[in-house]
């Protein structure tokens, strides 16, 4: 035993000393990078719709060779403050920021020296930074004083980043940086600098100041842009800079305005400010060489009437140069045409440039995929988003409802001796509810158009398909087989060649949310190790097969299962975990071995080397590598702090889970149940155990899965629920089999 163990300690350890050296990738230099051009247009606070319904010329132009999608613009923040979402950008990672963080001026202007009032002394900005951060300003016209109160709130949130990424990572390989406009009303609101300054929140460039404005009696404020002026400043500017970001904050502005105007007149005012822009973005792309530049229209953060919809994390945004073509823009963070995230926006400018930071940006340069009709296609995508983020939760109270009736129904009496429902009926319920995942994963083909309409088809097609099985097989267990097989090899067949039916899925992920793009989600991953227990163990059941050949046809399947869940299919580390996991329990209880400490230990370290194994593999030969491999890179290059990081942020998750997720009166419940079971009604169990063998040992292999999901899965709640209804609904069903076969007088003994 020490052998092995020190074996299996040796082989961590070489993985340990290959995974920190340094991984080679390729970057791609440009040779004339001050050639090259990034004009970013801010129009913040709008809709694609809103861009649709404008009279926009210059940005259809960008648009014949250019692409458009949504982009997640998800920050660790409120909508309220708008900042923290122009510093996600600039850094790369969802962070909070400052609420001061639009605090920004020319380094000469003049800015009061008390907080108070009643002190009218000014010196100048730099002066000002100077006393807030104990340095000297380095060399730049544009100073955001509040960069230590900006670094403090964002690193306290997200540690081991960098605030102004962006910024840095340009400033290193030569690029400079440059930033007009401003978003101000009442206050200084030049959030926009967040984006493009440094890690000391200085920019080179810009002309931010508040005499960029002129009053105008015909706009909602009476304030605007003068764009005369405004594109003065671009002609002093442009000559010197790579990355020009231009906030045209008119569109803010026309947000904020006086609540006493009518929603029609706000919406005319906001059109008439988008034209504005399209207009003054005509004149920049004439004093541009267009076939050396890169044109970037972005929202950062969402308008108040596509939030009041549901919509609070998808903004609309425009790309295009002179390599792009007509159509959707995509990410390898994503992997959904049409869909990008913040993460990917810092990657997207530098690979522009010929810069390649794969250890400094989670995310990946945006890529076209060519569409003739893209604006259809958004459209349609939006719809769906929205009405999966309006209906979602009916879609899970529904199911819940149906799980907890059959629990009731199957384990009520076993402690009142109250029957609740009749057997046929819990029957057909646990069919039922076995075969919702399968309608859920399949009601997407129908559009998403009616809520009706769709809990009709996705609970009475699972009806109409568990009575179908349950005609056409004379045996219970074979029934449970059959749903249990067919529901696991839908699954990977949508893993591995349709990857599309899980993400789209009332049981799938969130777009609008951003927790996951691709792959296989955490309520899936249960349901699938769930559906592929009950369906192998019931087979066994049936057909009495022998152990070892018991444990090849399994251990092969979840291979498969395995290799679905890992970084080069579904995505899923947490679900590849507990299935390796799953796979070494199933030997061990299949052989029927008793549990000890030093085997538990060996499945520990053995699962935790496959699982470095896995994400090292990722990192090494996948071109993109998926979370898992970026993980296993961040943890690389921040050592210890990175991993806390990561285990802390997982833990909160955890803890908002149990409180908040609808699963959690199921989870709870069984957790109840199996208490209640091993302490009141451990005689049944005994006698499943020595009449049903294998049944029994599926049923503890999923419990034990079912504890593994909770444990290695930050919203594990909902998974855990889900894998261990393949325990107790067909425990409940065998439970009433036996009692209807023992008669009241027999039951009571077992019971």
């Amino acid at each position: 035993m020490k052998k092995i163990f020190k074996n299996i300690l040796n082989l961590a350890l070489a993985m340990c000393i290959v995974l920190g050296m340094p991984i080679s990738k390729s970057v791609a230099a440009s040779d004339k990078i001050e050639d090259k051009k990034a004009i970013i247009l801010i129009l913040d606070e709008i809709s694609l719709e809103d861009v649709l319904n404008s009279h926009t010329p210059n940005i259809d132009v960008l648009l014949e060779n250019g692409a458009m999608g949504f982009m997640n613009i998800r920050a660790r923040s409120s909508l309220s403050n708008r900042g923290s979402t122009y510093l996600s950008l600039g850094m790369g990672v969802r962070t909070l920021a400052s609420t001061k963080g639009g605090l920004a001026f020319p380094r000469n202007q003049m800015y009061p020296l008390s907080d108070y009032s009643l002190v009218s002394e000014y010196v100048t900005v730099s002066d000002i930074y100077k006393l807030y951060t104990g340095k000297t300003p380095p060399d730049g016209e544009i100073i955001n004083i509040a960069i230590r109160d900006i670094e403090r709130t964002a690193l306290d949130i997200t540690p081991n980043n960098q605030v102004g990424l962006l910024g840095k990572i340009a400033k290193e390989k030569g690029l400079v940086t440059g930033v007009v406009g401003n978003s101000d009303i009442d206050v200084p609101a030049r959030e926009a600098t967040l984006l493009a300054m440094d890690e000391n929140g200085i920019i080179p460039f810009g002309s931010i100041e508040s005499d960029l404005l002129m009053t105008d009696v015909n706009v909602l404020g009476g304030i605007k842009l003068n764009q005369e002026k405004l594109l003065e400043e671009v002609e002093r500017i442009l000559p010197h800079v790579n990355m020009l970001f231009i906030d045209y904050g008119d569109t803010v502005r026309v947000q904020k305005a006086n609540r006493l105007t009518t929603d029609d007149i706000k919406e005319e005012q906001k059109i008439k400010a988008i034209e504005r822009a399209d207009s003054f973005l005509g004149q920049v792309m004439n004093k541009v060489d267009q076939e050396k530049t890169l044109f970037m229209i972005i929202t950062p953060n969402p308008s108040k009437e596509v939030v009041n919809q549901g919509n609070f994390g998808l903004t609309p945004i425009i790309m295009s140069s002179a390599n792009t073509e007509k159509g959707l823009l995509i990410s390898n963070t994503t992997r959904r045409e049409g869909l990008v995230t913040n993460f990917d926006f810092g990657p997207t400018i530098l690979d522009f440039f010929g810069i390649a930071e794969p250890r400094s940006f989670i995310g990946e340069p945006m890529k076209v995929i060519s569409n003739e009709n893209p604006t259809e296609v958004l459209l349609r995508s939006q719809a769906q988003s929205l009405y999966l983020r309006k209906y979602r939760n009916v879609f899970h109270q529904a199911f819940i409802v149906l799980v907890g009736i059959a629990l009731v129904g199957f384990y009520l009496p076993r402690f009142i001796k109250w029957k609740v429902l009749p057997n046929k009926i819990l029957n057909y319920l646990s069919l039922t509810i076995m075969a919702v995942p399968l309608t859920m994963m399949t009601v997407s083909l129908f559009g998403y158009k009616y809520i009706g309409f769709d809990l009709f088809y996705v609970f009475g097609g699972a009806f109409i398909i568990s009575y179908i099985l349950n005609r056409i097989f004379n045996k219970k267990w074979m029934t449970m087989a059959t749903l249990g097989l067919i529901t696991s090899i839908f699954l990977l067949i949508d893993i591995f060649f349709v990857k599309k039916l899980m993400i789209i899925s009332p049981l799938g992920s969130d777009a609008i949310a951003g927790g996951r793009f691709y792959g296989i989600g955490n309520d899936y991953m249960g349901i699938l190790l769930g559906s592929t227990l009950l369906g192998f163990f019931s087979l066994f059941h049936l057909y009495k097969i022998k152990k070892p050949t018991m444990a090849v046809f399994i251990t092969s399947y979840m291979i498969l299962v395995i290799v679905g869940l890992s970084p080069f299919f579904g995505a899923n580390m947490g679900g590849t975990l507990s299935a390796m996991l799953i796979a070494l329990l199933i030997l061990l209880i299949v052989f029927d071995k008793k549990f000890s400490f030093k085997k538990i230990m060996i499945i520990v370290i053995g699962v935790i080397v496959g699982i470095l194994l896995l994400a090292a593999l990722d990192v090494l030969f996948n071109p993109n590598p998926t979370h898992a491999g970026k993980a296993l890179e961040s943890l690389i290059t921040g050592g210890f702090s990175k991993f806390f990081e990561i285990i802390g942020y997982k833990l909160k998750q955890v803890f908002w889970n149990l409180i908040n997720a609808s699963w959690n009166i199921i989870l709870f419940s069984q957790v109840i149940l199996s208490i209640l079971l091993y302490r009141w009604k451990s005689e049944i169990l005994v006698k499943i155990r020595e009449n049903y063998p294998n049944l029994f040992k599926g049923f503890i292999i999923t419990l034990f899965g079912g504890i593994a999901i909770f444990l290695f899965n930050d919203t594990g709640t909902i998974a855990a629920a889900l894998i261990l209804d393949y325990l107790f609904i067909p425990l409940g069903v065998l439970m009433n089999d036996i009692v209807e076969c023992n008669g009241e007088g027999r039951f009571h003994k077992f019971f």
